[in-house]
C-alpha cells in the first residue's frame, strides 16, 4: 500500500513536531513539517495527499494562501487547525470549503481520526467547532428573523424601560411597541420578559452593561 504522505504547516517546529509524532503512529501514514512560506513549493515537489496547516499561526494571510493552494491543487486534501473563538476567521475558512477543521485543542486520537476520514474522502468536523457553527448560524438565522425595529426595541427591553418610555423614544405608538413585544416573543419561544432577556443574551442578540 502507497504511504499516505502528510505536511504539517506553520510557523512553529515544536507544533510541527508534534503533529508529526502524533500522525506517524498510524500505519501508513508518512509526515514532513514545512514552513508556511515554502508550502506551495513543498506540495508541487512532493505531491503529498493531505495538509494540515494551523491557520492563526502562519505569518501570510492564510485565508489567500488556501485559496491559491485550493486553485491550483483541487484535489488535496486540506484540514484547518483553527482558534475556535475567532468567529470572523472561522467563518472565512469555512466558506473554503475546507476537508476538515479543528479547533488547536484538539486531542490525540481525535487529530488521528480526523485525519483517516478526510483521507477517506468524508469532512471532519471537531465537536468544538461543530458547536460554534451552529450557535453561529443559529444565532444569524435568528438575527435575520427579527426586523431592525425589533431588535431595537428588544436591546431597550433589556435596558428596562417599558412600552410607553419605548414608544416615547421612537416616536411610536405604546400598543405598537406592546405588538413588536409579542412578535419578538413568538420568534423567541418564550412567554414572558425574564425569560426574553435570557434567552436573548444566550444568543448574543443583546448587549448588557456596556455603558
Amino acid at each position: 500500500m502507497k504511504p499516505i504522505l502528510i505536511l504539517i504547516a506553520n510557523r512553529f517546529f515544536l507544533t510541527n513536531y508534534a503533529i508529526s509524532c502524533i500522525l506517524r503512529d498510524l500505519d501508513g501514514m508518512r509526515v514532513a513539517g514545512v514552513s508556511e512560506d515554502k508550502l506551495i513549493d513543498e506540495i508541487r515537489r512532493q505531491n503529498p495527499d493531505m495538509i494540515i496547516v494551523e491557520t492563526d499561526m502562519i505569518k501570510q494571510d492564510s485565508i489567500r494562501l488556501l485559496k491559491e493552494i485550493k486553485r491550483k491543487f483541487p484535489r488535496l486534501k486540506i484540514i484547518s487547525l483553527v482558534d475556535s473563538s475567532d468567529m470572523f476567521r472561522l467563518k472565512n475558512l469555512l466558506d473554503l470549503g475546507l476537508d476538515g477543521y479543528l479547533s488547536k485543542s484538539v486531542t490525540k486520537e481525535e487529530l488521528q481520526r480526523a485525519a483517516l476520514r478526510v483521507y477517506n474522502n468524508e469532512k471532519y468536523f471537531s465537536q468544538e467547532i461543530s458547536g460554534k457553527i451552529f450557535d453561529y448560524k443559529f444565532k444569524n438565522s435568528v438575527n435575520k428573523n427579527l426586523s431592525k425595529r425589533e431588535q431595537e426595541i428588544l436591546q431597550y427591553i433589556a435596558e428596562g424601560m417599558n412600552n410607553k418610555e419605548i414608544g416615547g423614544l421612537l416616536n411610536i405608538s405604546e400598543f405598537t411597541v406592546l405588538t413588536h413585544r409579542r412578535n419578538i416573543m413568538r420568534k423567541l419561544n418564550v412567554k414572558n420578559t425574564p425569560q426574553l432577556i435570557i434567552e436573548s443574551i444566550k444568543r448574543g442578540l443583546i448587549s448588557i452593561g456596556d455603558n
